[in-house]
């Protein structure tokens, strides 16, 4: 990177739920990581469900790790939820199915949270009461965002959410790239608008300004619609709908196949939330800690420095092939020299998930790490 973007404000993000659904297809983790009894991983808790998708391979430990304590809040009441409720009225509770009696039931969970998780759910019960998997500021701007595409296309919407075949899908889209739904598109995704409405303070941070924002989110999306059926994407269902409309495709955590699972490796997982950076929640730990990292996407949040010192922290503290998990928007920034050569990145599987990754918009970095410098 020749030239640092501004520092990030986090303090001002710090105060509110910026993810509560799990946008990201976990899939991809599981497969990357290698996950097992014995194992330990440090994840970026964001929404929460990033977490409760891993225990679906049940390893020993799960750190999870986010700056923002209201990220951690939300996961909290998530695994107090699942441990205390059957898969039906978790649902319920949680947004995906209408209820009345939410802030019932999280007087019920109360006792179960930390001071400081229920601290801030009593200070804001609405959050509860509308459904908490709906409520991050994300989910929010996706609530206008669907309102807006329903206005200009809502019958095709519906139509392209209906097919269960991908060719019968694929010939429906060669009628996609209208004047009106390129407007649409040019007009949700510029930087402008992202930034006043979505406030997500570095989701097109690292890429370059000559990059359209616009052509790039359209042509990804396009690309995915090509070879996947839409309504087995969580994410389109939330960016089109603004909550979920196929259950069968919704977050692993929240299927009813795996529900179960998840719900008893809580009872042998051991989670450990920790409310700091990446890089400082490992500083604190000791040297070949840990078998696995999923990080997401904070390389694009982080200024250079910090970047090498969250990668520092990582090669410190990782145990003999230990594997990473890496995602960056659009694009994922280079490895430090000195810490690519200490990372034997599978390409092909990164390849692979960046083109089956629900998500769409993410490249990835996949490897095994080397604990000795090269």
């Amino acid at each position: 990177m020749t030239t640092e973007p501004n520092a990030i404000p986090w303090k001002r993000f710090s105060e509110r739920i910026s993810y509560s659904s799990c946008n990201e297809d976990s899939k991809s983790e599981l497969q990357a990581l290698r996950l097992g009894p014995g194992k330990r991983v440090l994840c970026i808790t964001a929404g929460g469900g990033r977490v409760l998708n891993l225990l679906h391979d049940v390893p020993r430990e799960i750190v999870a790790v986010d700056v923002n304590p209201t990220q951690n809040h939300l996961l909290e009441l998530k695994i107090a939820a699942m441990r205390s409720l059957s898969h039906q009225p978790y649902l319920a509770f949680l947004g995906v199915r209408p209820a009345r009696d939410r802030l019932k039931v999280y007087q019920e969970l109360r006792p179960a949270l930390s001071g400081a998780a229920g601290a801030y759910f009593d200070a804001h019960p609405e959050v509860v009461r509308r459904g908490v998997l709906f409520q991050g500021s994300l989910e929010r701007f996706l609530v206008h965002v669907a309102r807006i595409l329903h206005v200009v296309r809502p019958f095709w919407i519906r139509r392209l959410f209906s097919f269960d075949d991908i060719t019968e899908q694929r010939h429906f889209l060669e009628g996609w790239d209208t004047r009106a739904w390129r407007f649409v598109g040019e007009m949700l995704c510029r930087r402008s608008f992202l930034e006043l409405f979505s406030r997500d303070p570095g989701f097109w941070r690292f890429v370059p300004p000559e990059v359209p924002l616009h052509r790039r989110i359209f042509d990804l999306m396009h690309r995915y619609l090509c070879n996947h059926l839409a309504r087995e994407s969580h994410l389109l269902q939330l960016v089109f709908f603004a909550r979920y409309i196929y259950e069968p495709a919704m977050p692993i955590y929240l299927l009813p196949s795996s529900f179960e699972r998840i719900r008893e490796a809580l009872k042998t997982t051991q989670i450990t939330i920790v409310t700091a950076s990446a890089a400082a929640a490992l500083a604190d730990v000791a040297d070949a800690s840990f078998d696995a990292y999923s990080i997401a996407d904070v390389s694009s949040y982080l200024s250079d420095a910090d970047f090498g010192t969250l990668m520092d922290e990582i090669m410190r503290t990782a145990r003999p092939d230990a594997r990473l998990c890496s995602r960056g928007i659009f694009m994922h920034r280079p490895l430090p020299p000195d810490h690519a050569r200490r990372v034997r990145r599978d390409h092909n599987l990164e390849r692979r998930l960046a083109f089956d990754d629900l998500a769409m918009v993410h490249e990835f970095l996949v490897g095994t790490l080397s604990t000795e410098s090269c």
